[in-house]
């Protein structure tokens, strides 16, 4: 969780760092600094056109056809965009590309790593398996995650020493990207766009609004990695409220009354961590604008933030938030929720199967789930859909467009689908080598795997997202029934998918708010202080920011 788990102007539906680990299914276990789990901000995506003329029109001619594939059915099927589950690991696996893509290229690639760097090339056997199966040399440059933004600024400084192949995640894209985009990466489009992505099942099975937020300046610059339609939740400890014979709040009123009940400070029990984000979603508040009698309004300037701010600072009042919860200690939220010190508190999906993996060998009876969205009064709630990727891979400009398929092809068999054999590979290795599989034919690492494999071929292109996570008993029962439940009830933002990238002197303009609505909470300062901070907003530029956003209504 973030500190006060938001960011003003940048909604709870975008993905950030620590998001985007668990949702890709990267355990906790495997992140080797405390900083991976505390310093991640909310950060969205940065938006990246410059201009509202044509946009949907250009938009709309690079982006490749989708063509979904279907060699492995899952056991329970996505509903409106949820998440398809596999209750049992496939037995056997599938091939999908039929021939060796390579062409006996070598490409350097620049990836992220928010754990221990393996060994290079010449010492990881991962490496030259997966090497060896695409017929050509991916050769890793892999840098500390923790600093890669400014990492990727220097580099993008120096083109010439730009690598064949980089990652950037959608929360390291730097300022005026498009300026690099356009100058420094290959634009895809004559290679993907359209039918042309037939050549590449694969990447043809990847969804348009993940290819959508890959387009930047115009062009199709950025092989993505898809993400969820949804990205958080309210979590509840249902095996405590079971004891206590109580069921998740189904509204707003609810919520409160429940934390109280919870709240026994006697007993080291609270009932609520700070859910500034489940308040959020709650109350239906945008991402960043919505459109009301033909005219935009900024989040702030909604009467749903207003409501969950009204709302929060009641739950600050009531007494029922943890102590150190309301002292702003974030870090320790996971571990007051894990061991019952508090019992509703809101994060990102990711977190419900890394806590899993944390306390149920020590505690079998571990319940941790997440609460239908509701609306304030109980009603359907409104959900805003999720950034539809989370990281991006650009291929380095080459005069020598048989290189640029050679990479293509490469990530195409890089896109395999969950149940095939490339799949495997790419996330686990060898078999024998550097996994062995269970009773529940999960893939165990060996020692040799887990000083080898990590992701970086998986980071630069990846394929939709599955959970097949049937180590925890019943999770992908529970994750897959939830998320089906609430996607009849999402909706998309103004300018979903679109990349738009804002004048730089707007890049402060939300910070008063983060700092704002952590006063209101607490008690600090009072709900009628918003009024000001919106005057002072607009004009500090709010209107002129509402004003560059209008262009784009009728692109």
């Amino acid at each position: 969780m973030t500190k006060h788990e938001q960011q003003a102007g940048k909604g709870p539906g975008n993905i950030n760092r620590r998001s985007f680990l668990g949702l890709a299914g990267i355990s906790a276990v495997a992140l080797s600094t405390a900083a991976v789990l505390t310093a991640c901000g909310n950060g969205a995506s940065k938006a990246q056109v410059t201009s509202s003329s044509g946009l949907a029109e250009t938009v709309a001619k690079v982006v490749p056809s989708y063509i979904p594939i279907d060699l492995v059915t899952p056991d329970i099927a996505s509903v409106n965009g949820s998440t398809p589950g596999f209750t049992t690991i496939p037995a056997s696996l599938v091939k999908s590309v039929k021939e060796i893509p390579g062409k006996g290229g070598t490409y350097k690639a620049m990836t992220p790593a928010w754990w221990t760097v393996p060994p290079a090339l010449a010492d990881n056997s991962y490496y030259q398996a997966v090497n060896e199966a695409l017929g050509a040399t991916v050769d890793f440059q892999v840098n500390d995650g923790n600093s890669y933004g400014d990492k990727i600024q220097t580099v993008l400084a120096s083109p010439k020493n730009v690598p064949d192949w980089v990652v950037i995640p959608s929360w390291n894209l730097p300022p005026r990207f498009s300026q690099a985009a356009t100058s420094v990466f290959e634009d895809l489009t004559p290679f993907l766009a359209g039918d042309k992505i037939k050549k590449y099942p694969n990447l043809a099975n990847l969804p348009t609004a993940a290819w959508k937020f890959s387009s930047f300046a115009g062009g199709l610059y950025g092989l993505p990695y898809p993400s969820t339609v949804l990205t958080n939740a309210i979590f509840y400890r249902k095996d405590i409220f079971t004891e206590m014979g109580l069921e998740a709040p189904k509204s707003a009123a609810e919520y409160l009354s429940i934390a109280k009940e919870l709240t026994n400070p006697a007993k080291n029990r609270w009932g609520s961590e700070d859910v500034w984000t489940g308040a959020q979603l709650m109350f239906g508040v945008p991402p960043k604008w919505s459109l009301v009698d033909g005219a935009l309004v900024n989040q702030v300037e909604t009467d749903e933030y207003r409501a969950a701010l009204e709302w929060i600072a009641k739950l600050f009042a009531s007494g029922a938030v943890h102590p150190d919860a309301v002292a702003g200690n974030a870090q320790q939220s996971k571990s007051r929720f894990e061991s019952g010190a508090s019992l509703m508190a809101s994060d990102g999906l990711g977190s419900w199967h890394e806590s899993l993996a944390r306390v149920l060998p020590t505690n079998p009876r571990y319940d941790m789930q997440p609460m239908d969205f509701f609306a304030p009064d109980g009603g359907d709630p409104t959900l805003y859909r999720g950034a539809p990727a989370s990281i991006f891979s650009f291929i380095k400009k080459n005069s020598d467009k048989a290189k640029i398929e050679e990479i293509l092809g490469l990530a195409n068999f890089m896109a395999a689908p969950f149940g095939t054999e490339e799949y495997q590979l790419i996330n686990y290795g060898v078999e024998g080598v550097h996994y062995e599989r269970d009773e529940q034919n999960i893939p165990q690492a060996t020692d040799k795997g887990r000083a080898e494999v990590t992701s970086t071929y998986a980071f630069l292109v990846s394929p939709p997202i599955v959970n097949a996570m049937v180590q925890y008993p019943g999770y992908v029962q529970s994750a897959s029934d939830w998320e089906a439940r609430q996607a009849p009830f999402v909706v998309e933002e103004e300018f979903f998918g679109l990349q738009i990238e804002e004048p730089s002197k707007f890049g402060s303009l939300s910070k008063p708010f983060d700092d704002l609505s952590m006063d209101i909470a607490r008690g600090r300062k009072k709900i009628s202080d918003l009024d000001g901070a919106i005057a002072t907003w607009k004009k500090d530029g709010g209107d002129e920011l509402r004003e560059f956003y209008t262009g784009f209504l009728s692109a």
